[in-house]
């Protein structure tokens, strides 16, 4: 039994003499079927991402960087095998420790992965660190006893823990250095081919300037010993004769404080 209304919802069917049945149109409204579309805010992804050697040895670089304020680049090389294998995204890397504690061409460190706030594992590996600088390399040759200026050198990236070990990072301030060698052209700068420079000879004249609490003096003075940039000198006062130690603070002159 149907009750009235329903063929609002059924599609009319006819029969023809030949027994067929015959499509009829009507007005009824046809819904095609939902179709479930989740929203990007709910979708949670599940990608895994794969964990290299490569990406080990740049945490590790930055790692080392941080943990000993070093200076220019430090380029770390894993020196055993390591088996790639999945993480969830965005794992963090933590160096524990590092043996010897310093920078050193071949060193051993132990550090842990994290993904989410959890522990993926231990690792513990063998390494090559490089410590990448410009340093100073001569230009021209230079005789011994000459006096350092920037123009006399080219700058040079190299590996400052291996053969260049000691040389004389692009961050010194040349000026107040002497070479205590003749040194060729193309020769990378060490500190053993350097010392201070005595800007101020012993007898020599200098100015002096004084100041503190509000007054500022100028006066000349007698150096009493040699001296280097920054160093400490005695002089004696040419009007007074009063002695003291001033500081060095260029080929003429010195700076003490009241």
């Amino acid at each position: 039994m149907l009750f009235a209304g329903v063929e609002r919802f059924l599609k009319p069917v006819h029969i023809n003499s030949l027994g067929q049945t015959e499509k009829s149109k009507t007005n009824a409204l046809i819904r095609s079927p939902l179709v479930y579309t989740p929203s990007p805010l709910n979708y949670v992804s599940s990608q895994k991402v794969v964990v290299t050697d490569l990406h080990i040895e740049r945490l590790l670089s930055e790692s080392i960087q941080h943990r000993f304020q070093a200076s220019g680049e430090i380029v770390v090389k894993l020196t055993s095998e390591w088996i790639p294998f999945h993480s969830k995204p965005g794992y963090i890397l933590k160096l524990a420790d590092i043996s010897p504690d310093e920078l050193t061409a071949s060193s051993f460190a132990r550090f842990s992965l994290w993904a989410a706030g959890e522990k993926i594992n231990d690792f513990a590996f063998p390494i090559r660190v490089a410590q990448m600088r410009d340093i100073y390399v001569t230009s021209r040759s230079l005789p011994f006893g000459a006096k350092l200026s920037k123009q006399d050198f080219k700058m040079q990236r190299v590996d400052v823990l291996k053969q260049h070990a000691n040389s004389v990072p692009d961050s010194t301030n040349l000026a107040s250095f002497q070479l205590d060698s003749y040194m060729p052209a193309n020769a990378p700068l060490k500190w053993n081919n350097i010392s201070k420079a005595n800007l101020i000879k012993k007898g020599q004249v200098v100015d002096v300037f004084a100041s503190g609490n509000g007054i500022y003096v100028t006066m000349k003075g007698l150096a009493l010993e040699d001296g280097s940039l920054d160093s400490l000198v005695k002089v004696r006062n040419l009007s007074s004769d009063k002695e003291f130690h001033a500081k060095v603070l260029s080929e003429n002159s010195v700076k003490v404080s009241l």
